[in-house]
């Protein structure tokens, strides 16, 4: 099998590994891998099929099997027809969930139906560079169980959003011993083991850009340039941005908790201060009750600190009673495969089962 590096390949940005672990891993992968690429669609009916004939091509070319997993997330659009369309020539399988749950339990959903002794997790918009998997799966021969990349700039974002990124991510990781690389993507290379491991997350509230660094293993960033988006715009507003920082912040950091005790020490800490003035202002100045505007300004300044801090603690309490609920991360109402696409026993996989629908239409074209 051919897994030269093209021209354009990306630059390592990160290698902690010891040259033994990398060894041993190395030997322990299979010479003829089934590759699960994971593609996970919401709305992409332009973008869908010119990416899988590019990644069928690719990997023909590499001659690695492969499968094409398609996880539609409740599109409205026409995209289910189009991959429907090349069924007969390319090997797909087409999750088709009960209705959009998001990007982050889409991936879940495609990782719990992997079958492939390694995955390749890639967007439709060809924002991910296809050409670049060659260099990933390098990474993942030399003994890398999670090969990701790394943005390389964000000039194509705005101030206000880079500088949101950036406060995102320093929050995320301040005080923590396993920070999360920052920057990174979605479009990475997950071995066997780290797919096993994924399963096993039980979360409600995914943030996988965190559950990715939390399971561990050896691991590489690779940084590299993201594309404009081939055809259409992108759904992921600043509102998805805000509710996907708050899940990753609730769920990977107790910074904003740690924060307000220390808010909260500060101003007793001030009170206690201002209330020693007090009284030896009053004992050997008397006091002629001045100090109605100081008294408003403290009670309004309390009361806004304690509903924010409440707030907070809001948004912890909700993502518990979330979790506590115990609902299924999704549903799945149909299933097809190609004929020449691996047929995958979802019975086998009892941790998949928890989330899919077993009464899922499963088919084959």
């Amino acid at each position: 099998m051919n897994l030269d590096l093209p021209p354009d390949q990306p630059q390592e940005s990160a290698d902690s590994e010891s040259a033994f672990t990398l060894q041993a891993r190395a030997a322990e992968r299979p010479t003829d891998p089934l590759v699960s690429v994971l593609l996970p669609a919401f709305n992409e009916q332009q973008n869908v099929v010119p990416m899988l004939e590019t990644l069928h091509t690719l990997f023909t070319g590499l001659g690695m099997r492969h499968e094409l997993v398609v996880i539609d997330d409740g599109s409205r659009d026409a995209t289910v027809e189009k991959v429907s369309s090349v069924m007969n020539r390319l090997p797909v399988v087409l999750i088709q969930l009960s209705r959009n749950f998001g990007k982050e339990v889409a991936l879940s959903a495609g990782i719990d139906q992997a079958s492939g002794d390694v995955a390749v997790l890639i967007d439709c918009d060809f924002q991910h560079p296809p050409e670049l998997l060659p260099s990933f799966l390098a990474q993942w021969r030399r003994g890398y169980d999670m090969v990701y990349a790394v943005r390389s700039d964000r000039n194509d974002e705005s101030l206000p959003k880079r500088a949101f990124t950036q406060a995102f991510y320093w929050l995320l990781n301040v005080g923590e011993r396993n920070k999360i690389p920052e920057n990174t993507q979605d479009f990475r290379v997950l071995d066997r083991c780290m797919l096993d491991a994924l399963r096993r997350m039980p979360e409600r509230n995914r943030f996988m850009k965190g559950l990715y660094n939390w399971v561990g293993f050896t691991r590489l960033g690779m940084k590299v340039r993201t594309d404009p988006r081939r055809h259409g715009s992108s759904s992921f507003n600043f509102a998805s941005l805000l509710r996907l920082a708050a899940t990753g912040l609730t769920a990977f950091s107790n910074v904003p908790l740690r924060l307000w005790t220390i808010v909260g020490s500060l101003i007793s800490l001030i009170s206690i201060a201002y209330a020693g003035y007090i009284v030896i202002e009053t004992l050997f100045f008397g006091n002629d009750a001045k100090g109605w505007p100081t008294l408003v300004v403290a009670v309004s300044f309390l009361g806004g600190v304690q509903l924010l801090s409440i707030g907070i603690l809001g948004e912890y309490i909700g993502r518990i009673f979330t979790e506590v609920k115990q609902r299924p991360h999704y549903f799945i109402s149909r299933v097809t495969r190609s004929r020449s696409a691996p047929t995958v026993d979802l019975n086998a996989n009892p941790v998949a089962n928890l989330s899919a629908n077993p009464s899922a239409n499963d088919t084959h074209v």
